[in-house]
């Protein structure tokens, strides 16, 4: 009886379609949950920031750093793959982020402002929620 030296094609083709499988469900999944993280950390980032502005008007009585000047947060959001915009006046102020321009979070918005109301758009969630979506394609929280 001659011994088997290797994989015949079959054997090979049915681990490739095995490999295929696995993949097509692990990539999305992989993904979604790192989509999950960064909106987790780019949202308790952006209510840090509400405490630095709450801060910034205990120490000034208002939410400018200098007149008509306000908090610089893009150092903060650096590594998120958002970009902050603020804005302020004495008495206000709305902190928006939304997914830098060509990264993996395009279409993802968040904001908060002074009276700590939350506003959120993720893809496919049909519009702005109250409140701050966790995933893509949600629409309610």
């Amino acid at each position: 009886m001659k011994g088997s030296n290797g994989f015949t094609l079959v054997e090979m083709m049915i681990v490739v379609a095995i490999v295929g499988i696995l993949a097509a469900v692990a990539i999305p999944s992989y993904r979604q949950h790192v989509e999950k993280g960064r909106i987790a950390a780019a949202t308790g980032l952006l209510a840090e920031s509400k405490v630095r502005m709450e801060q910034i008007f205990n120490s000034n009585r208002s939410y400018e750093i200098e007149p008509n000047k306000c908090l610089d947060l893009t150092a903060t959001f650096a590594d998120s793959k958002f970009t902050p915009t603020v804005t302020c006046s004495a008495s206000g102020f709305t902190i928006s982020i939304s997914g830098t321009a060509g990264g993996p979070m395009v279409g993802f918005s968040y904001s908060i402002n002074q009276a700590g109301e939350k506003f959120s758009t993720t893809p496919d969630s049909g519009g702005e929620k109250a409140c701050w979506l966790r995933a893509r394609g949600t629409n309610a929280c």
